[in-house]
């Protein structure tokens, strides 16, 4: 059946860019892995905040890639039966949980910097310039990974890819700032308030970090929790059920979930057990392509239920109900 043949070939298409996310993040877990120690012991011999801030990324990052990770391993076994709608919620949680363990090291780093402000040491010059060199490095493995990442989020959008790229291009970013900071603290170490760069640079990039990371945590809470479909949605939703009227018997609700900035959407029906399967696929396909058309960034799939399990209008702002029953046939893209 052409249905089921769909349905399949969709399902090996989320593995395979489950695999090749998967591929492209264990890049970064290895170099994570093997300058972990060394990168520690240079910030923790330096004193310097700064270099401080990076060992607490470290620490993130693990938490970040092994949830990443798992998701993307459960992706590709096709264990996504104790989440709701396929894989864009999985993902959600994992951003969800990134996201928070970036915020929660950057606090922690912007409170301990601001008791330097208020104690401060000096730091030690010759590990100090063995940082600046790391930095250097940190620099250029952290811009190619920037943009590879952007390319693979466009190719194969997801949450997890889109969130990396982030975390490289702030890394990137903070690499630079780094330098500059560490190098002035170095070039004006003899003068009175050069004591204060490091920890003010520190408070200022956490501060700034935290900043860029609050709106994909925003974001993120926002999808996980908003159970229910614009109203402009489930307008064009209804408009495109009435024109199909004759064409089922029943109307069993909507689901639907986001993932970055699609929107996808489940519509159960139930048809007349006289008509055959290809009568029912001509109202399948017509209704499902005139919902993708006014929809933008939409995937539609319809799935045909029996008719006793009851069904109406109301489902339609109940997306995410699970009460419904495995659907017989699917048709998806």
């Amino acid at each position: 059946m052409s249905t089921t043949r769909s349905s399949q070939a969709a399902k090996t298409n989320a593995q395979e860019q489950a695999a090749r996310q998967a591929r492209a993040l264990w890049i970064s877990v290895v170099i994570y892995l093997v300058t972990f120690i060394p990168y520690a012991l240079i910030a923790i011999l330096s004193g310097s905040m700064l270099l401080l801030s990076d060992v607490a990324d470290y620490i993130k990052s693990f938490a970040s890639y092994a949830v990443s990770l798992r998701i993307l391993r459960n992706i590709r076994e096709g264990q996504l039966h104790d989440f709701d709608y396929g894989a864009g919620k999985l993902e959600r949680v994992g951003s969800l949980f990134g996201a928070l363990c970036y915020i929660g090291t950057l606090v922690a780093l912007a409170i301990y910097s601001f008791m330097r402000l208020l104690q401060p040491e000096p730091l030690d010059a010759d590990f100090t310039f063995v940082g600046i060199v790391v930095q250097v490095l940190v620099f250029v493995v952290n811009g190619g990974l920037w943009i590879y990442y952007k390319r693979l989020a466009t190719t194969s959008p997801s949450p997890l890819i889109d969130m990396e790229w982030r975390h490289k291009r702030n890394d990137a970013l903070g690499a630079v700032a780094i330098l500059i900071a560490l190098g002035l603290a170095l070039v004006f170490q003899d003068q009175p308030w050069a004591i204060y760069l490091d920890p003010a640079c520190a408070l200022a990039y956490s501060i700034f970090a935290i900043g860029l990371y609050v709106p994909v945590l925003l974001e993120t809470l926002h999808d996980l929790l908003d159970r229910t479909l614009a109203e402009d949605v489930q307008i064009v939703i209804m408009r495109h059920l009435a024109k199909h009227f004759d064409g089922y018997e029943a109307f069993h609700g909507v689901r639907s979930r986001r993932a970055g900035n699609r929107l996808f959407i489940e519509i159960a029906l139930g048809f007349d057990p006289t008509k055959t399967i290809g009568e029912a696929e001509i109202t399948i396909e017509s209704l499902r392509m005139g919902v993708e058309t006014d929809i933008p960034n939409a995937e539609v799939s319809v799935v045909i239920k029996p008719l006793q399990q009851g069904g109406n209008a109301e489902d339609l702002t109940n997306p995410g109900s699970n009460d419904a029953q495995p659907p017989l046939i699917e048709a998806h893209i």
